[in-house]
């Protein structure tokens, strides 16, 4: 059986088609655009007309996509950015009525539990108790887990995007900008307790992917390299330093970075070194598979 899985966040549109044989899922074809739904999102209150038209650009390529597998089962979820908007919903019904996808604007508690299924899934082997960390373009989900239990869970605004609109004015973002980011997240994250215990984490979606890709200077980006691989925080440290060493149009040149991330990679390298320092975390697993596949095991553990 071929289901499809589409993601719409705040700055990626991520597509997967995978084959359920009644045990495990084989992905058939996977593919993620930054469509920045989320552009200047703050200022206006609603979608950009820019970033609606580039959004339903590629949703059109990914519906094609779809018909070529002859896939029956179509799962799609939208995040901050379509919860934020105030045209959001108008924006999911227009999807449906040129495209026939029914995008459902899941909430950032729903969010971090979709997500957190897959890491159980894909990280099963982890049996001592773990913080998943999914950092996205509008939000950011934390977990505490341990085994197939939630144990506290938090959705905070606090997003690559977002924080990149709000923060940066320069270019690179100075040391300043990114400190007042930095400060920010700490307050955010008083009320979100974990236990001591909880020293492995699992870090998912685009910054950390991109992190684990640029740090290995990956000609071209291989799932299947960076999918449980590891970071260490020096090694996020490090990173960081070198994005805010450069300009855009100098990082943008790095290996591993994709163009279109390349100017807000400074923020999600911030973000991630803040969480990090936060929880006590050295180091962090690398999962390439988040609410996508979360949306995956969801339907069938439900429909199988």
């Amino acid at each position: 059986m071929k289901i499809a899985s589409l993601d719409l966040g705040t700055n990626s549109l991520i597509l997967v088609v995978a084959e359920w044989d009644g045990t495990t899922f084989t992905p058939l074809f996977e593919d993620v655009q930054v469509v920045r739904l989320g552009q200047d999102l703050a200022k206006r209150g609603s979608l950009h007309p820019k970033a609606k038209r580039r959004c339903l650009k590629e949703l059109r390529n990914f519906s094609e996509k779809i018909d070529q597998f002859e896939v029956k089962n179509v799962l799609a979820a939208g995040t901050a950015a379509l919860r934020n908007a105030g045209d959001g919903a108008k924006f999911v019904q227009e999807i449906e009525d040129q495209l026939g996808f029914r995008f459902k604007i899941i909430s950032g508690d729903e969010e971090a539990s979709l997500t957190f299924k897959a890491i159980q899934r894909e990280f099963s082997d982890l049996a001592q108790q773990f913080i998943m960390i999914d950092i996205g373009g509008g939000s950011s989900e934390l977990v505490v887990g341990d085994g197939d239990r939630i144990l506290s869970k938090t959705s905070l605004e606090v997003g690559t995007v977002s924080f990149t609109e709000r923060f940066i004015q320069h270019d690179p973002p100075t040391t300043e900008e990114l400190h007042a980011a930095s400060s920010s997240i700490a307050e955010l994250m008083d009320h979100f307790s974990v236990s001591p215990s909880s020293s492995m984490a699992v870090g998912v979606a685009g910054t950390v992917t991109t992190l684990k890709a640029v740090d290995v200077e990956m000609d071209e980006y291989d799932p299947s390299a960076v999918h449980r691989s590891q970071l260490n925080k020096d090694d996020v440290v490090r990173l960081g330093n070198l994005f805010r060493s450069m300009p855009t149009k100098e990082r943008i040149k790095l290996k591993g970075l994709p163009p279109k991330r390349a100017d807000i990679i400074p923020m999600g390298a911030t973000i991630l070194e803040t969480f990090m320092e936060e929880l006590n975390l050295e180091s962090i697993y690398v999962s390439d598979r988040g609410l996508r596949w979360g949306l995956l095991y969801d339907w069938i553990e439900k429909n199988d």
